[in-house]
């Protein structure tokens, strides 16, 4: 099965993409989609649906794991989140791939086993459940990886700690 684990955000939307056949688990690619701030939404939003696309056409995964957005105080970042998830989504719904949301916390719990992580040891706990020999870069790219880890940590029951 083919996962792909996304952290969307409209400054930079990070990607993971998993291959799993229990009880293997194999990192395929990962990286992150930065468009310009102070461009218009509209071409940024452009920029992320056609660099996503051959993301969906290289890797055909059976499903999507995106980050549910969790509003708190800042309204503006929350709607241009959703503006990114809301690409997203419109890809898996052309591809037709299930989407599947978890929370920032709980890819974190499932990952680390701390629902409150820093960054960094989120980083490094991906790099090593994937056995990868190099720091997985930028740290969105392993929010990516993150929330696809986390679907295998909820749904098929994999502990990583």
């Amino acid at each position: 099965m083919i996962i792909l684990g996304i952290d969307p955000g409209t400054a930079d939307t990070g990607f993971g993409v998993i291959q799993w056949g229990n009880p293997h688990i194999k990192c395929l690619d990962y990286g992150s989609i930065r468009t310009k701030a102070g461009e218009p939404m509209s071409k940024r939003l452009e920029k992320l649906y056609d660099e996503l696309k051959p993301i969906y056409s290289r890797h055909k995964p059976a499903l999507v794991v995106i980050e549910r957005l969790f509003f708190n105080t800042n309204a503006k970042t929350a709607i241009s989140v959703g503006q990114a998830r809301g690409v997203v989504m419109l890809l898996a719904a052309q591809y037709k791939v299930p989407v599947v949301e978890y929370t920032a916390l709980q890819a974190k719990l499932a990952v680390t086993g701390y629902g409150r992580a820093a960054k960094k040891e989120v980083q490094k706990k991906v790099g090593e459940i994937l056995k990868m020999k190099k720091k997985i870069t930028p740290d969105d790219a392993a929010d990516g990886l993150a929330m696809a880890l986390c679907y295998l940590a909820k749904e098929q029951q994999i502990l990583y700690v």
